[in-house]
Formats: C-alpha cells, structure tokens, sequence
C-alpha cells in the first residue's frame, strides 16, 4: 500500500500546482459487542480501509476520501478542483506554519494487542461483569459496550512526511439502571485506553472493580438526599475536576473556537490564583497519547494555564500560522472520512499539595462532588453538569449521599473561587464530539471551590 501512495502523492506532485498535498490512509479491523439484559444486541467486526486526500491551492482547502484503492488520481484531483472552486470566493488565503518533517514508524505500546484475544475471551468478559452486577438485587437492567481496534494508518505529505502508525484501542461502557421502592437511579461508566491492550482488563480494570463501582454509584443515589439548591463550597473530584477542565475551560483553548471566545482576550493575564495549573500533554494510561498529531506535528505537552495566568491554545498548522504561534500536534480526525481539526487529547489540572482532609476539614457545610453523568457548556464558559455521585460535607466530615442533582456555573468565574487543590489524581476516559468524534481523557486532582458552583 506504501507504494501506492508513493506512487500518487509523485503523480500529484507532477500535474498538480498545490502548496500543499496530504495523503492518509487508514486500514482498521474494528471489533463490537454489546450485550443488553444477558443478549448480545450487537457482535459486529468490519475492516474500515481508504484514503483522506487535502490539497491546498490558491489559500483553499479541498478534501475527498476514498475506499477506492485502485485510483487515487481520481480522488486526489477531486479533492484539488474543490480547493479551486472555493479559492475564487475566498478573501482571506490559507497558510500553514512551517514543521520539521518526519520519516517515523509508531509502535503500539500495547502489551497484549486486542487482536491476540479471542472473541470467546471477549464475550465472557462481557458476560462475568454482567453477572456480577446483577447480582445485587437491587440492578434491574445493564447494557454493556465493548470494543477495539487493529490496524495502520500511513501520513504521506508533498513536504516529506511519512510516518506509518500500528494503531490499536480498547474501550468499554457500563449502563446500568436500579430500583429500591419507587426510587430509580441509573449510572455509567466508561474506560479506554491506546497504551494498554486487554491487560486494561485484566490488570487496571478488572471486571469486579468496574462493578464495585459502578454499584456504589447507583447506591449512592438510591440511598442518597435531594441536597439544597445553591452556591455552597465544593469539593470536586478528579472525574468532575476533569469535565470542567474539558467541557467548559478546554474547547475555549481550541484555537478555532479560542476565536470566538472570552479566551481570545485573556491570553497572558491572570484568570486564576497562581496555584492552579491546567495542562494538556500526554499522561499514562491517557486515551489522548499520541507521538505525532494527523498533520504529522510531534505532540506536544503544553500548559493551557500556569500558574494562574492563560498561556497556550491548542493549534493545527493553519490556526498556528493565524496565531504566529508554534503548532502543537493537536490536528485529528475521527477516521479517514473527515479532514483533521483541532481537539483536545488528554486535559487535566495539575496536582497541587493539599490531602483530601485538608480540603474538606474546616467546611461547615457543603457538598462533595465525585462523578458526573451527562453534561453541557457553552462558549462563554457556562456549564451545567449532571451528578452520578456526591455526598454532603458537614462539620469537616462526608456524610449522607444525594441524589437527583447537578452543579452548573461560570467557569472562568468558578477558577477565581479555588482555594485548595489536592495532590492527588484521577483520570477518565471518553468520547468527545465535535462534528466528528476523538477519544478523549480529562481529570486533575481533588479541588475546593469556595464559591463559583451552583448545585441543585
């Protein structure tokens, strides 16, 4: 397959007059199983296998995709009479930042490759954790979601990239609803990971571990209290700590929409006391990790906020050369269907150097916020998150559990408002959606706000 696009990229190269040429091609078995209620709704497997040509000429993009393997001329000069056509209509000229260029071969870190495992393996993992959350009577219903990749994916650009990636991914989803009485409770959980393979499964997550807490979560609402509505000091977990930094604080740091955002006048200015870092780099076990982004860009860690103060956005090339900035690795595309943009990988808040007893020691009342469920923000930063798990603080000690709840605020308003940041952390895994889809990791430490977060 190499040669083959060796051999289009040097066609297009010829008979093409663009600035810029990208070719990649992705061949990816993907393996999926879901079993609801003790049947397999579904038990797919499927080879996703084409090429995702962008050209840019006269400042236009153009892009095309193909599972057409057999002449990708075709799909290459497709993609270049859409960057013409719209070239003729468009007033201001897109450039990308200069890169070093890389000849590179990615190897899986994985040390047990999903594709090793059987699909019998498979099914009965599914199959003992289902079991072992049913057996608590008070579970009525499960839906669990399994599912992973093998594969290539091969970057080939006019400029001189060329990297070749062994792709491979692991993820799982719990749902499960109880019932005690009239009170019904529902709650979720989801892992992933491109580092681990199954040992994800066997090692860091097993199956009575997921279920444990899993369980815990919808005990906690079946047994918990309607808390009281209203702004009250808050301790967030790693997991809520994390959705703040991704759903509210981190697609204002996407150059694209940075544009658009309070952010775009803050950079450089100090929007939170000095003891709060935010970050987005690699981590272990990170759903996000990558050596290079879709663009070919080494990915970089950078620190969104340091020390208080606004310093870095993501960026692809296009946004890095608007921005007179460096690109970070930050372009990625859900598959070869759609063209790269800019997303999160792996956001977090950094730990500070407060335990847990500290944070909550001298609160007279409060609430303690552990996991989330569903979740929205907005562009200005306001963000409103339902609550899978809490408890009530009072006199410096967790108390009873609640229910039925969610926290909502500002934002960048509720950074002011921190006033302790643990030394612990906690990451959690998922999918962001942004016109296309991108596996993605947030968390951070435990952290007190003072002020800032509404809840009820």
């Amino acid at each position: 397959m190499h040669e083959r696009l060796e051999d289009a990229l040097n066609w297009a190269m010829d008979n093409l007059k663009a600035e810029y040429i990208e070719l990649r091609y992705e061949s990816i078995k993907k393996n999926t199983l879901e079993l609801k209620d003790g049947t397999f709704t579904t038990f797919t497997g499927k080879v996703q296998r084409g090429v995702a040509i962008r050209v840019l000429a006269d400042g236009a993009w153009g892009f095309s995709s193909t599972n057409r393997l057999d002449d990708l001329t075709k799909a290459i000069e497709e993609a270049y009479k859409l960057a013409k056509a719209t070239a003729q209509s468009k007033k201001e000229k897109i450039q990308l930042a200069e890169i070093k260029t890389y000849e590179d071969f990615v190897k899986s870190k994985m040390k047990v490759k999903p594709a090793e495992i059987s699909i019998d393996e498979k099914v009965e993992h599914l199959r003992e954790l289902e079991k072992l959350l049913k057996e608590d009577k008070a579970i009525k219903s499960t839906q669990l979601r399994y599912e992973d990749a093998s594969g290539e994916k091969i970057l080939l650009t006019n400029e001189g990239t060329n990297i070749t990636w062994e792709l491979n991914y692991v993820w799982q989803y719990v749902w499960a609803t109880g019932k005690e009485g009239d009170k019904l409770a529902a709650a979720r959980d989801e892992v992933g990971a491109v580092d681990f393979g199954w040992e994800l499964f066997s090692e860091r997550e097993p199956n009575d571990e997921v279920a444990k807490r899993v369980l815990r979560k919808v005990h906690s609402q079946l047994d918990g209290v309607a808390p009281k509505r209203g702004e009250f000091p808050i301790v967030a977990g790693p997991i809520v700590v994390g959705i703040i930094a991704h759903e509210a604080l981190g697609h204002l740091a996407e150059a694209d929409l940075t544009i658009n955002s309070p952010f775009k006048e803050l950079i450089g200015k100090q929007i939170a006391p000095e003891y709060v870092t935010m970050s987005e780099r690699i981590v272990e076990g990170g759903f996000g990790n990558d050596k290079y982004d879709d663009e070919g860009v080494p990915v970089k860690d950078i620190h969104i906020i340091e020390n208080g103060i606004l310093k870095e956005i993501m960026l692809n090339r296009e946004y890095a050369h608007k921005w007179g900035m460096e690109p970070n690795g930050h372009a990625r595309a859900e598959n070869y269907t759609y063209p790269p943009i800019i997303r999160m990988r792996n956001t977090i808040f950094e730990p500070g150097d407060h335990s847990f007893e500290e944070l909550i020691e001298n609160i007279k009342f409060g609430y303690y916020v552990v996991d989330f469920r569903g979740g929205q923000a907005q562009l200005n930063s306001a963000f409103q998150v339902g609550v899978q798990e809490g408890y009530i603080i009072e006199n410096g000690e967790i108390t009873k559990p609640i229910r039925d709840t969610s926290i909502s605020g500002i934002a960048i308003e509720a950074l002011k408002e921190i006033s302790a940041v643990g030394k612990d952390f906690g990451l959690e895994m998922g999918r962001c959606g942004k016109g296309q889809s991108a596996y993605v990791s947030s968390g951070g430490p435990h952290m007190r706000f003072d002020k800032g977060i509404i809840i009820g």
